[in-house]
C-alpha cells in the first residue's frame, strides 16, 4: 500500500484522490476500512500524519515522525517509499526466521504425537506383563509405566491444565515484565539464538535511526519516537514493546542530556563494541546517518550467516532429540527382559 501510495503522490495525484484509488483496489478489508476512516479524517480537516495517530494502526512512531516530516518537506512521496523499503527488509528478515523454525517445528510436534501415541498404546502392554515383578523393574521403566499410567488414565485433565496455562499465558505475555525476564533468560541459555535477537534488534535501530536522520528529524526527537507513545485517553497495560530496546533508549536520552555524545551514550546490549568504536568514527566525522547504515549492512551479513548456521544445525539436533526419546522408551520397556531370568 505504501508503495502504491507514493508512486501516485509522485505522479502528482492529490493524496485524497490517491486514497480513492487505494481503497479500489484495496482486497483487504481491515486495511479497506483503515483507508476509508484515514479518508474520513482527511476530510475532516486533520492532516495526513495526524489523521494516522489518531486511527494508532499499521505505522510505528518513528514511521509516524517521519510522514509528519515528509508533509512538512513536501517529500510524502520520497518517505513512504523509504518506509515501504525499510518494511521489506524487515519482512525478509521475518520470513527468512519462520523458514528455518517452520521445519523444527513440525519435526517437534510429529515427534511429540509419536512419543505421546508410545505411551499411551503401547507401554500399558508391557505393564502387563511386568505387573507381577514391579519392585524389581529397574527404574527408566517404573518412570516410563508410571507416566505411561498418567497419561492414559489422566489425559484429558493434563490436555485442560496444559490449555488453560497456555491462555493464561498467552494473555499475560504483553502485560507481565517477569514472563519477558523469564523469556530472556531462557533466551540467554541459547548463544546462537540469542545473537540472532540482539543483531536483529541493532539492525532494525540502526536503519530506523538512519531513515529518521535522513528525512531531517533531530537525533534525540528520533530517538524519543522509539519509545513508548502512550495518549492520556489510552489505559493499557501492555508491555510497551521490545523492554530492552527501551531501556537502552531511555539510557541513551539520558547520557545524551547529560552532554555526552550519543556514541558514547549507547550501553553493549544494543551496540556491541566493534559497532561503538565504528559508531564513534562516524559521529565525529559527521557521518553518523551513512555509519548507521554500514552497520545495518554489516550485521545484516552476520546475521544471514549465523540464520543459514542454525538452519544447518536444527536437522541433525532434532534427529538426535527424536532419537534419545524414543531410545529411551525401547530401553525401558525392553531392558527387563534382557533380565528375565530375575522377573518370570
Amino acid at each position: 500500500m505504501l508503495n502504491q501510495l507514493a508512486t501516485l503522490l509522485d505522479a502528482q495525484i492529490p493524496l485524497k484522490e490517491s486514497l480513492h484509488i487505494l481503497i479500489q483496489n484495496c482486497s483487504s478489508i481491515p486495511l479497506n476500512q483503515w483507508l476509508r476512516n484515514l479518508l474520513s479524517q482527511l476530510e475532516r480537516g486533520f492532516a495526513f500524519s495526524k489523521s494516522i495517530e489518531l486511527q494508532g494502526l499499521y505505522l510505528s512512531a518513528q514511521e509516524l515522525q517521519l510522514i509528519k516530516v515528509g508533509e512538512m518537506s513536501g517529500k510524502l512521496s520520497y518517505v513512504c517509499s523509504q518506509i515501504a523499503h525499510f518494511r521489506q527488509q524487515q519482512l525478509a528478515l521475518q520470513r527468512k526466521i519462520q523458514k528455518i523454525l517452520l521445519y523444527p517445528l513440525v519435526v517437534l510436534v510429529i515427534s511429540a504425537t509419536l512419543t505421546l501415541l508410545l505411551l499411551i498404546f503401547i507401554v500399558p502392554q508391557f505393564a502387563e506383563m511386568y505387573q507381577d515383578n514391579n519392585q524389581d523393574l529397574p527404574f527408566i521403566t517404573k518412570f516410563l509405566l508410571v507416566l505411561s499410567h498418567s497419561l492414559t488414565h489422566y489425559i484429558w485433565y493434563i490436555i485442560g491444565v496444559a490449555t488453560l496455562t497456555f491462555i493464561f499465558i498467552k494473555k499475560q505475555w504483553r502485560h507481565s515484565i517477569w514472563l519477558y525476564k523469564c523469556a530472556q533468560q531462557l533466551m540467554a541459555l541459547m548463544p546462537l539464538i540469542s545473537t540472532i535477537k540482539q543483531q536483529a534488534r541493532l539492525i532494525n535501530f540502526c536503519r530506523s535511526l538512519q531513515l529518521m536522520l535522513n528525512a531531517g528529524i533531530p537525533l534525540q526527537q528520533g530517538l524519543q519516537a522509539f519509545l513508548p507513545q502512550i495518549k492520556t485517553w489510552q489505559n493499557t497495560g501492555a508491555l510497551p514493546g521490545d523492554l530492552i530496546l527501551v531501556e537502552e533508549v531511555q539510557a541513551i536520552l539520558h547520557w545524551i542530556k547529560q552532554g555526552y555524545g550519543f556514541s558514547n551514550s549507547v550501553g553493549s546490549r544494543l551496540f556491541p563494541q566493534q559497532a561503538q568504536q565504528i559508531l564513534q568514527v562516524g559521529e565525529s566525522s559527521g557521518q553518523l546517518s551513512n555509519i548507521l547504515q554500514k552497520i545495518a549492512d554489516d550485521y545484516q551479513q552476520q546475521l544471514d550467516h549465523k540464520i543459514d548456521l542454525l538452519s544447518q544445525l536444527l536437522e541433525p539436533f532434532l534427529m538426535l532429540l527424536i532419537g534419545i526419546i524414543i531410545g529411551v522408551i525401547m530401553l525401558g520397556m525392553y531392558l527387563p527382559i534382557f533380565n528375565m531370568g530375575n522377573i518370570m
